[in-house]
């Protein structure tokens, strides 16, 4: 479930983890290349760092303890999943899922900054585990987050509901999934929280949480936009300033 900082490698500037591509590619330099390859060729998971079984980037060492505890939270969420899903979306999630387990949050855990979506995507983390990644919304926020000078990877991301609800309308969260969510977050004591859709900050509201609301991804992609305008790089300006401030700069 680690992923460990030096098992990366930088190509260019961009970070990549070998264990995900099927062939290496010939030409990766930018962001843009790295979100442009194909992933027939190249991987599923060849354009995150995160694969099924490598969700929790440990950079230092002091995050070793955080991401123990993840780990040991979400095998207890594999070994009794409906104690912190619905049985109607448990049920949908397995059957649409292309990867052993369930999905559940993945990024650095010492970034200090932490995005909670909503649920996960039919065509994204429904289908392959890693939050925001791979259907429209995901890239959307990649692309966003790798314009303002943020690797999307370097941050920490997970959803409200951790099951895809059935085709992709959730109608809500109850006690579990917030348990769920509480435990989460208090293991990674983010500084900054974003809460990316109207049902991440209702459940972070209930939570007694400050967060700082984001449209959903999903918003932009409705009104036909997939490549970063002025209108999103604006509102998504405060997850970078969160990191100069938090970290001292961004990746």
């Amino acid at each position: 479930m680690l992923l460990r900082f030096e098992s990366l490698k930088r190509i260019g500037e961009v970070y990549i983890n070998p264990k995900n591509f099927k062939t290496m590619p010939l030409f990766l330099k930018t962001w843009r290349d790295l979100l442009s390859l194909d992933e027939k060729t190249y991987g599923v998971y060849a354009k995150t760092l995160y694969n099924p079984k490598e969700r929790f980037l440990v950079k230092e060492e002091k995050d070793e303890k955080k991401a123990y505890e993840l780990v040991k939270l979400y095998h207890e969420f594999l070994r009794s999943p409906l104690r912190f899903c619905s049985r109607e979306n448990y049920e949908y999630q397995m059957k649409i899922k292309a990867f052993e387990g369930l999905p559940f949050a993945n990024g650095w855990v010492g970034s200090k900054i932490a995005l909670i979506g909503e649920a996960p995507g039919r065509k994204g983390c429904g289908l392959t585990g890693i939050c925001f990644y791979r259907d429209a919304s995901g890239m959307l926020l990649r692309k966003t987050l790798f314009s303002l000078g943020i690797n999307p990877d370097f941050v920490y991301i997970t959803n409200v509901v951790k099951c895809n609800p059935p085709e992709n309308k959730l109608k809500g969260f109850g006690e579990k999934e917030l348990g769920l969510l509480e435990r989460e977050l208090d293991i990674l004591k983010p500084k900054a929280i974003f809460a990316v859709g109207r049902t991440a900050q209702k459940a972070l509201k209930k939570l007694g949480l400050d967060a700082i609301y984001l449209k959903h991804p999903a918003w932009y992609v409705r009104r036909g936009i997939k490549e970063p305008n002025e209108e999103i790089l604006e509102e998504y300006e405060e997850i970078r300033k969160a990191f100069v401030s938090i970290r001292g700069g961004v990746f």
